[in-house]
């Protein structure tokens, strides 16, 4: 990978890198400063004791304030060694600004005669102006997390150079590759067991973010894995079953990317982030790959959780996704789509509203009675769900070789709690589970045959009615996927409108008010936590106080008046409703205790 002294190059973060990795694995010396002995291994064991056995719970502050209380008795070059773990997190991000990079190492060392020394010590143009690229939202939020990877990447690279068993850059580079997703795999730092499973099951992108940087030409600069997962979803046909799932999916992007390049589709160094190819794979939704698996195999699934969670929106971007990724199953559509992508993909989407009034007669056939002009008769009329299996079964589009799949299409059955299930579906369920066989319906001289490609999402609320209380022998007829309140999403519908320290705050604020209905509300629990799309209202409310009252004024009083008004219009009201019949007394308490969380009491 070439390197760059260039400040404004993408290419100068990895000089930077490449430098880290001389001056603080192999020699622990500081690259912030001109200090040596810095980045030492006793160090990085004090900052695991103070940062990880230390761990301060709880969304009550924030992680400078954690910090302050962690490293309040901490020497200069503890902290300053510190200051270079986040340094490395933020190396790669070019969504995090200058000024925040460069603010950082004085936020750790916090004392003024720290401040000082390091001031006077301090090399300049170590803060990138630009990154490989973004690393998201998640990124930040996760920042403990990211930080204390880093920590035990940089110990195990550290004892390994102590030890004699790499002393060279090269093998510290591919030692990175070895060691990066292996981490977690026993407790080899003893760290306290809880501490330790909680930090296996959360996903850190510095592990995908420092295996490219130690080896640039292979791995992608990608940091979600996710993303990751979407990628290898929409363009596995171009593996071939290569592998036989040897491969690591990092193996499958490679050898996707050597394919598309002989394919002409993508050029020497052009990212899958580009407008060109990012359509194609990022439907912008969490766990694409694992729900698009369990609408592939179940072929009917059903989204239920919390109002205000967007199981709607969920529904309409997974269908769209499943047909797309369908339709790439084809090596000769590849092509295809980047010239003409795919035609009326909204048409092999179908929605059905349900409401407490839509029928069996609505929906499957009933009888009607019609006039001929001289008599009347009663006549068998189908419903809704046949217009959408023959406009699925006259589908032309095919996704193999042979030509014979059919293009899906998909049915969204919008709020299916507010029917009776059994009654509105009748002989739907059981032609669900035999496709391609005929089912009488309770209408004379209609039968009902369900087609391989039509694939059917259901959304439910649960605060209306509980998956318990479906029966079983329906419910099994469907994958059924929870989807709550989601931090990753409300960053993407937040989308910048706020400032970074605004939208940690609140991210901090929304995800203490869900701990606290679901935890310490005993009328409430989960069911009833507030979905992400009712906090996301705090953008346009936002907007519309800044036209109102200037834009001139300080933009921490315009934040916190925002959400003051989204708490009074919206959260507060809907905590009140839920409690319904609960006592006055007990309610107050409760929306007390809300509002200080919310930090509006």
């Amino acid at each position: 990978m070439q390197t760059s002294t260039d400040i404004n190059s993408k290419d100068y973060v990895y000089t930077l890198y490449n430098q880290f990795i001389d001056e603080c694995v192999l020699k622990s010396n500081s690259i912030l400063t001109n200090e040596n002995d810095i980045f030492t291994l006793e160090a990085l064991h004090e900052i695991k004791g103070r940062f990880i056995d230390g761990a301060i719970e709880g969304s009550e502050s924030n992680y400078w304030e954690k910090i302050g209380q962690q490293f309040k008795d901490a020497d200069y070059n503890v902290r300053l060694c510190f200051a270079h773990l986040n340094w490395l997190w933020y190396l790669p991000a070019n969504d995090i600004t200058t000024n925040a990079k460069q603010d950082t190492p004085y936020r750790i060392l916090e004392h003024e005669n720290y401040k000082q020394q390091f001031k006077e010590s301090c090399i300049a143009n170590f803060y990138p102006q630009v990154g490989i690229g973004s690393a998201g939202q998640y990124h930040k939020t996760n920042k403990p997390f990211e930080i204390s990877y880093l920590l035990l990447l940089c110990v195990k690279l550290k004892e390994k150079v102590k030890s004699g068993e790499i002393g060279a850059f090269d093998e510290v580079n591919q030692e990175i590759v070895n060691v990066a997703s292996t981490l977690f795999d026993n407790n080899w730092l003893r760290i306290e067991d809880r501490t330790f499973n909680f930090m296996k099951e959360r996903a850190v992108a510095m592990q995908n973010l420092m295996l490219h940087l130690a080896k640039p030409d292979y791995y992608e600069p990608i940091a979600s894995l996710q993303d990751k997962k979407s990628l290898k979803l929409n363009f596995g046909s171009l593996l071939n079953g290569q592998g036989d799932g040897e491969l690591s999916i990092d193996d499958e992007i490679f050898e996707i990317r050597k394919k598309l390049t002989e394919l002409g589709v993508i050029s020497e160094g052009e990212s899958f982030y580009s407008e060109k190819l990012r359509p194609i794979w990022d439907s912008s939704l969490r766990n694409v790959a694992d729900d698009i698996m369990a609408l592939q195999y179940k072929k009917s699934i059903v989204l239920y959780g919390p109002p205000g969670t967007g199981k709607t929106y969920t529904a309409e971007k997974l269908a769209k996704a499943f047909i797309t990724n369908h339709f790439l199953h084809k090596k000769d559509n590849l092509e295809r789509f980047f010239t003409e992508g795919i035609k009326n993909i909204e048409g092999r989407i179908h929605q059905l509203q349900f409401n407490p009034n839509t029928s069996y007669e609505d929906f499957i056939a009933g009888y009607q009675l019609k006039s001929n002009g001289t008599s009347s008769e009663t006549v068998a009329v189908k419903g809704q769900l046949f217009d959408i299996i023959e406009k699925a079964e006259s589908e032309q589009e095919t996704t193999d070789k042979a030509g014979t799949v059919k293009l899906p299409h998909v049915l969204i059955l919008d709020e299916i709690n507010r029917v009776d299930l059994s009654r509105v579906f009748g002989e739907f369920f059981s032609a669900m589970e035999y496709r391609g066989k005929s089912i009488n319906t309770a209408v004379k001289g209609i039968s009902l045959t369900v087609p391989e490609n039509l694939y059917i999402i259901g959304t439910m609320n649960e605060i209306d009615f509980s998956v318990e209380r479906v029966d079983f022998a329906l419910r099994r007829r469907f994958v059924w996927l929870y989807k709550g309140y989601e931090e990753d999403s409300l960053i993407q519908m937040l989308n910048g409108s706020l400032l970074e320290k605004h939208v940690e705050d609140f991210l901090r604020r929304c995800k203490g008010l869900n701990e606290y209905i679901s935890k310490h509300i005993e009328e409430l629990g989960e069911d009833y936590q507030i979905g992400h799309a009712f906090f996301a209202e705090l953008t346009k409310i936002y907007q519309e106080h800044v036209n109102l009252v200037g834009k001139n004024r300080p933009k921490d009083k315009l934040y916190n008046e925002a959400r003051k008004i989204l708490w009074e219009i919206s959260i507060k009201p809907m905590i009140t409703a839920f409690l319904g019949n609960t006592d006055k007394t007990t309610i107050k308490e409760y929306i007390q205790e809300s509002g200080k969380i919310f930090g509006v009491e």
